[in-house]
């Protein structure tokens, strides 16, 4: 569509500026929608999962437990607790997050305690990670940032990370029902 807008519009723009004009819309919003459908492919391929089962809530602890291991004091807060089991894919989602989250904290953080919030309501989860942000970290120069909020956005969710006050602060909102 792109290349036969994009000649049309060559061909008519000595004799007919308003074909060109809207031949040049077309091509602006058709090439905006393939690169939306591109960008989610490669998204939901960067995401796709292996064979064998994937982590869930349960596996929680031990990721707390290899954190802690590696010299974070790391606090865990979890109110309310999820009343029902959330989704699969969310609870993936969760983990990957957290996974990233606590290992950009022990990577990259100013030291100090880590804490992790939790807060599962009936149609969503809230997820907060806060560590103390170390002085010349330029904060998302990497993927891990990008892979987070893609892992939100695959469920629904969405994702911010940022600096505030001397935290860096990685926060997160996954709605149940999308799931």
């Amino acid at each position: 569509v792109v290349i036969a807008q994009a000649d049309g519009a060559r061909y008519a723009a000595a004799s007919d500026p308003q074909a060109t004009a809207q031949a040049l819309g077309t091509i602006s919003s058709t090439a905006r929608s393939a690169l939306a459908d591109v960008r989610l492919l490669l998204t939901q391929l960067r995401h796709a999962q292996g064979e064998g089962p994937q982590p869930m809530l349960t596996d929680l602890e031990e990721l707390y437990a290899q954190v802690r291991a590696a010299g974070v004091d790391l606090h865990v807060d979890v109110d309310p607790a999820p009343a029902a089991e959330p989704p699969a894919a969310v609870q993936l989602a969760v983990y990957r997050i957290l996974q990233e989250a606590l290992t950009n904290a022990l990577r990259h953080g100013g030291g100090g305690a880590v804490v992790v919030r939790q807060a599962w309501w009936a149609d969503r989860l809230e997820l907060e990670v806060r560590n103390a942000a170390a002085a010349g970290v330029v904060p998302g120069a990497g993927h891990g940032v990008i892979g987070m909020r893609e892992r939100a956005q695959l469920v629904g969710g969405t994702l911010s990370a940022a600096a505030e006050g001397g935290a860096f602060i990685v926060r997160a909102m996954l709605p149940l029902w999308a799931a």
